[in-house]
This record gives structure tokens, sequence and C-alpha cells, in this order.
């Protein structure tokens, strides 16, 4: 589990390295003394962290005329918010169908609240557009759309019936807002719209891109600047264990700067999540960590200029890319396909925390310099400089049902936790901000700014207890799945054991 200082130096990305200047908040208040004392406490800078700290500090805001502090134990978005692909891109279909399956691929949910879900990611989507225009930040947002690909008969055709399936769900629960989403299953079509090799259809839907480092350090600068709430940030200052409730009902939070009492506090820790809790708490096993992988790739002229890609992608393997403004093409994912051809181990990226260069595997430095020339139409040749120009990694986090954990920890009163993003985070964590603003002022949740399944209750940890218990007394242990519900078979449990077992 994580432990500070670290023992290594992290892997910068390409949305760390290029936001440097003066605005971009490293060190900020790293040597600064903490207060003693606040109303609220957030644990962590990433993007959940900011964006809360933001929601929190706008005039009539929960935290109107409150004192705030944020502490986080790097820099903000040093962790995965600033190591991931920098899309935002909803699931429609595929995510739909996958939280109805049971564990340990879904939810088990039913077919409404799946297209809540759904819903709840589109309206993500605007979410972030509308504040990125509110606040006029330079955060290189992008909206456009998103090209997912097929590349079988077979993958066609259940895409299809599973896209048709949600549309229907979204009228027969009330949805009428327009879904803008098309399925182009005529394949020369498919292939000229894509630019793709191999694709039998794709379907197309609304998606966004953004500089993640930029957005995270913008939004908590908005904090810092409030005149509404009296906020601070904390940079470099780690946080030691679970707060300890004291007199009063308030509790005491421990950094390495000293201690400091709140009312409430609220844990943004996301894949780190599990070093707050005993090994006997169901949320240190809920929530784990996982490694994961980006590049940037410098496209020659082919993919250049006027011939630039002109929109977000999912491919097969949890692949994505986008299409970065002027710096190029951030891609991420495949591991499925990695450990399907025996070149990468499932358990070198389940429950491992190391960022360093040390995490970066040779599997996907030949994989990511070959797979865009590989696989788009007339690539054309690469001159030095172009092609993979940096790579590094990111540890997100796994959650066992797949979706995020957002309330009160049970049986702790005060301490509340919004994490569990399951490597899209990008897509929920502004709405899950905006939602738990209005849960604190309100005293309510809302369903229509937050699905109900996202409630964190102890129902709901007992209830994936059981259901996995039941699936390894059926199964076994050596099984592990990643975010997008894809089982790995382990070799032995005790391989698994750092891993996410199911």
């Amino acid at each position: 589990m994580s432990t500070f200082p670290q023992p290594w130096i992290s892997t910068v990305s390409h949305w760390q390295a290029t936001n440097r200047g003066p605005t971009s908040l490293y060190l900020h208040n790293s040597e600064a003394d903490l207060p003693t004392t606040a109303d609220v406490v957030i644990i962590g800078g990433g993007m959940m962290g900011s964006a809360l700290s933001y929601n929190l500090t706008r005039p009539g805001a929960y935290g109107d005329g409150k004192k705030i502090v944020c502490v986080e134990a790097k820099d903000v978005a040093s962790g995965a918010s600033g190591r991931n692909g920098g899309h935002v891109g909803p699931s429609t279909y595929y995510g739909w169908n996958l939280h109805q399956q049971p564990y340990p691929l879904g939810l088990g949910c039913s077919a409404e609240e799946a297209t809540r879900i759904m819903q709840n990611e589109r309206d993500n989507l605007d979410l972030v557009e509308s504040i990125v225009k509110k606040e006029d930040l330079d955060v290189d947002f992008w909206r456009g759309e998103l090209i997912e690909t097929h590349h079988s008969a077979e993958e066609t055709e259940e895409s299809k019936r599973q896209y048709e399936a949600w549309l229907q769900a979204r009228k027969d629960y009330g949805f009428t807002s327009d879904h803008d989403t098309r399925f182009v299953d005529e394949r020369t079509e498919a292939t000229e719209l894509s630019r793709f090799k191999g694709v039998t259809s794709i379907h197309i839907r609304p998606a966004g891109s953004v500089h993640s480092h930029k957005l995270a350090t913008a939004l908590m600068q908005c904090a810092i600047d409030s005149t509404a709430a009296d906020f601070s940030f904390y940079s470099w200052t780690p946080v030691s264990g679970f707060p300890e409730e004291v007199a009063g009902g308030d509790w005491l939070v421990k950094t390495s700067k000293g201690n400091i009492q709140a009312k409430k506090v609220i844990l943004c820790t996301n894949a780190h999540t599990p070093n707050f809790f005993p090994k006997d708490d169901p949320l240190h096993t809920h929530i784990q960590p996982k490694r994961s992988h980006c590049a940037l790739i410098t496209p020659p002229p082919t993919y250049s200029g006027a011939q630039a890609l002109k929109n977000t992608y999912n491919m097969s393997d949890d692949h994505y890319l986008v299409q970065t403004p002027m710096g190029g093409i951030v891609i991420g994912g495949g591991l499925p396909g990695l450990v399907r051809d025996d070149k990468f181990k499932a358990e070198d990226s389940f429950g491992q925390i190391d960022d360093s260069e040390a995490g970066i595997d040779p599997a996907y430095k030949e994989h990511y310099n070959n797979y865009l020339k590989d696989n788009f139409i007339g690539w054309g040749p690469e001159g030095y400089g172009e092609g993979l120009t940096r790579i590094w990694v990111g540890i997100l986090s796994t959650v066992k049902d797949g979706v995020p954990l957002v309330g009160e920890v049970p049986g702790k009163k005060g301490v509340l936790l919004n994490a569990g993003f399951a490597g899209h985070g990008m897509s929920r964590i502004f709405t899950v901000a905006r939602a738990y603003e209005n849960i604190l002022r309100t005293g309510t949740w809302d369903e229509n700014l937050l699905p109900r399944s996202f409630e964190l209750t102890s129902e709901r940890l007992q209830s994936v207890l059981k259901a996995q218990q039941a699936f390894e007394a059926k199964n076994g242990t050596g099984k592990i799945t990643d975010s997008e519900g894809v089982i790995y078979e382990t070799k032995t449990t005790e391989k698994a054991g750092k891993c996410v077992i199911q």
C-alpha cells in the first residue's frame, strides 16, 4: 500500500509535463503551516478533490462562510487524475448492459438504474463543458464525437442488439432528451469515418477531451480564489491513517505537518482508499489499486493538420485515444489483449501502486509503439521524433461492483467518502462533486443528480461480499476482474493476493 515519503520517483505524464508554468500550483503551500481547525477537511487533491473543492466554495454552496482545507500527499493531480487519457467519454449501451450483469461483471442492477447511470455520464459531459465556459477555463477542452470500433460480424450483431435495447430503455423510463448517437453497420462507411482497419461497424456518440492536469489545477485555483468560503490547499501534506474521533463529534486528521480538527472529513482518495481502513473492513478490499499505462504518440504528417483525427476513440481491448490540440495523440488501454497474448501478467497491474519508471512494462512500450501505425489506414512513415514520444503509468482504482462509493462511511458520522471511479472518473467525478455538495447542503439524496446505486451503505458492501463468496465457492479464488468486467485467470491464489480477488 501507499507510503510517504514515496520510495520512488513517479513517471511524468504528457499532461503534467505541459502544465509547469506559474499558474500550475506545484508545491503550493508545501512549506506553509497547516491550520489546526476547519469546518471541512478534504483529503486528496486529485480531480475529485479539486472538483469538490470548487463546488463547495461557490456562493450559496454548502461551504459558503465555512473554513475548508484540502490536503494532498503530493502535488495537485499528481496521481491518476494527472496521468489519465484526458477522455470525457460517456458510456451508452455497453455500460448499460454491463451494469445489469451479476457479480463479478456488474452491479446486477435493474435496467432502469443502468439507464440512469448512463444518463448521469452524459450529464457529466455537459457539466464539464458548462463549468469550463462559465469560469472561462483555459484547459484545452474539446467537445465532439467518439467513435467506437467493432471488428467481427458477431461483435456488430451483439453491439447493435444492446444498442437498440438501450434506446428502448431510455424511452421506457422517460429519458426523452436526444441521445445524439448513431450506429453505422455498413462496412465501407464505417471504415471511411473511422479510418480504422478491419471494422465491421462503429458506434458514434457524444464525447469530449480535456487537459486533465490543467482542469484539476484550474478548479483548485477557483476554490483558492473564492470569496464565499475560507479555502486553502496544502500540497505535500500526506495524512496518516483514518481520522480519529474526538470530543464533540469532531475528527482529528493527522498529517505530516501536524493535526487538524474538523467537523467533517471527506476522503477523495480513490485507489489509495484501502490505506484508511483495516483489513477486516469491507472498504479495505472493495476498492483496490490498479496500475495502468498511457502514451503520447506524435503522428506523422498523414495524421496531422487537416488530416488530424476528428474524433476520440474507443477500440477493442479497452483501448481509447484522444487527439490533443497540438501535442499529438494520447492513447491508453490494451491490458486484456496483452494478457490474452501472454505478453503481460494481470497481477503486474492489479494491486500495484508503483508509478515510477520501473512500473513501465516493455510489452506496453512495444504495443504503443506499433498500435496506431498497425491499425490506422495510411498512417505513413514516422520520422525521428514521431511515433511513441512519452509513456507513463498511473494508479487507477478497481471497484468490486463497478460504480463509485459516495456518502458517509458506515458507523463513522462525519467522515465521508467520494472514491472508487474504476478508471472511468472523467465521466463521473463532476456530477458526483455537484451532487455531493447538494447532499451536504440539503441533507437529501437527489436521484436526478446522482444514481442511488452510487450510495455508500453497509448493505451495499455486505451484498457484494455475499456475491463474492458465492462466486468463489463456485469458481475458486484465482480470478480478478478489471473495471470493464473482464475476468482474468491467475495461476495461483497466492499470486492473486495483491489483486482484486473475486
